[in-house]
């Protein structure tokens, strides 16, 4: 009977593997998983060697990914030596090559449940397949073509939000996305929350009951449709972009003198704030920091858009990377390894400074499933993105109102100011989310992004004046202004007041989470 089991896996299938594994726990199985059992400072290819000869089955993920990974090559080729048990897990039907086609193989394909309990059965007892490994086919969970159908609906309703310009955008090719399993999910999680706001605000300025049936049915296939995305059916499916980022929540282990250990922090100059910060915290516990990474024993990475790599011997020294900011271009080294997530808010330095002389422990307590390109940014830079993007939507949304839908034939300057209006604001709003959100180039300083907001102000006032004499004109007209729909112009003062005070709120709360976001100046 199986005890011991190896994961040998891709990333791509990060979802899947993370809650099999959980499964197999909670069966009492003890599971070999890189990212959980690799210790820093030991070499991998020793502790892997170790994983393998300890354990008695290798449970092999089988996926186009898997299946193209050097490194899931290595393991399978050394269980082939050790003539391990081996249970093939058909994620994907992909060609497998000649010497995996002989072993067991149970198809998760389909239904999950079922696929659980053919392995649980297969643990216990071995079986003699009757039918060759499947190599060819598509087959998916139900939720997934579920998933597809109802995203199907909302991207053609999502396009009745057309003025909002992002909605759409991010939800029309959505089906497709979900399909091939690389959505971005906090991209099309924020425009399925953005969905009925637009929609709310489009009744009330257009006040047509045609589009009543349109606004309500995309309200509510966009709420179902974030209820069955963040299911554990399509968490399972989803490539490490596609799912909800986990985090482990960090603890107070209560340990005042911990063994002094001789630390390195690798950083560029850009994150020097959030360095400071946690080098001060290891040398308030007593751990002596060093002048060179190489004479570290333990070393911190700091990963952002300004460093993707580092110096340190992960075969040698306790390697600990910590995302600063989401990054595409991270080392294959690194990419191996259990990180610590800054992203959502710089937490537990004084958890990491208690728990340093174990690796173990530590990265227990604040670590992270393996990276992935999901944008995730800590609470007072998302309250400031989203401030600025709906701002843009409503104002965008008052000017392409009345250039598409002019209650009477406007006057030239009329057409230019709302076009200039328009393109300024559009343009400022891409400035100042890019810089940001990159932490490079304009707007990527908190005067910046300040700046950009009072500017703000100024074209939602200039667009409020232009809005009154535009409806001067209609009066002039002779047309009743009751008939013509309520504008966006004033919704927009609500929403630039409101968003003044939450994130005024929420800066106050957390200044010194804007200290360590914006680059520190060379």
């Amino acid at each position: 009977m199986t005890s011991k089991i190896f994961m040998s896996y891709s990333r791509r299938e990060l979802g899947f593997v993370d809650d099999l594994v959980s499964k197999l726990e909670g069966e009492n199985y003890d599971v070999w998983l890189d990212y959980r059992a690799l210790i820093p400072g030991s070499p991998w290819n020793v502790q892997i060697d170790k994983g393998l000869t300890e354990a008695d089955t290798v449970l092999l993920v089988v996926s186009k990914a898997a299946i193209a990974s050097e490194y899931v090559a290595l393991e399978w080729r050394h269980f082939l030596e050790t003539k391990k048990r081996v249970i093939l897990l058909i994620f994907e039907a992909v060609d497998l090559p000649k010497e995996l086609e002989q072993y067991e193989w149970v198809d998760f394909r389909g239904s999950y449940k079922a696929g659980l309990a053919e392995l649980f059965s297969q643990l216990k007892q071995p079986i003699q397949e009757e039918h060759p490994v499947p190599e060819t086919g598509f087959k998916a969970p139900w939720i997934v073509w579920v998933a597809i159908l109802v995203s199907a609906l909302v991207s053609l309703l999502s396009l009745s939000e057309y003025w909002t310009l992002f909605i759409p955008w991010i939800l029309f090719p959505l089906p497709y996305k979900i399909y091939k399993r690389n959505f971005d999910f906090t991209h099309v999680q924020t425009a399925l929350l953005a969905l009925p706001v637009a929609s709310v605000l489009s009744l009330v300025v257009y006040e047509d009951p045609a589009l009543d049936i349109v606004v309500w049915s995309g309200i509510m296939y966009g709420l179902i449709l974030l209820f069955i995305l963040r299911s554990p059916a399509m968490q399972r499916w989803g490539k490490p972009e596609a799912i909800i980022p986990k985090y482990i929540n960090p603890h107070d282990p209560k340990i005042s003198n911990p063994t002094p250990i001789p630390f390195y922090v690798d950083y560029a100059v850009q994150d020097r704030v959030i360095a400071e910060d946690l080098i001060a915290t290891l040398k308030k516990y007593g751990h002596p920091q060093v002048n060179t990474i190489q004479e570290a024993k333990a070393v911190f990475a700091l990963i952002s858009r300004f460093k993707s790599d580092t110096e340190a011997d992960s075969e040698k020294q306790m390697l600990f990377p910590i995302l600063i900011q989401t990054n595409n271009d991270i080392s294959k080294a690194l990419s191996r390894i259990q990180w610590i997530d800054f992203r959502p808010g710089v937490r537990g330095l004084d958890v990491i400074a208690q728990l340093l002389p174990n690796p173990k422990e530590l990265l227990k307590a604040l670590g992270m499933r393996p990276v992935s390109s999901q944008t995730v940014y800590s609470p007072l830079i998302t309250a400031i993105y989203y401030f600025i993007l709906f701002l843009t939507v409503v104002n965008i949304g008052s000017s392409i109102s009345y250039l598409l839908t002019p209650p009477i034939d406007l006057i030239p300057s009329d057409y230019v100011e709302l076009g200039a209006n328009m393109l300024l604001f559009g343009g400022l709003a891409y400035l100042m989310v890019s810089g940001l959100t990159s932490r490079k180039g304009l707007f990527s300083s908190l005067w910046q992004i300040l700046l950009g907001v009072v500017v703000m102000w100024g074209l939602t006032y200039w667009q409020k004046v232009l809005d009154g004499r535009i409806v001067s004109e209609i009066v002039d007209a002779g047309i009743d202004i009751n008939t013509i729909p309520y504008n966006f112009v004033n919704i927009a003062e609500y929403i630039y007041l409101i968003g003044i005070a939450v994130t005024g709120f929420m800066f106050f709360r957390n200044m010194r989470d804007a200290k360590r976001w914006f680059p520190a100046k060379k």
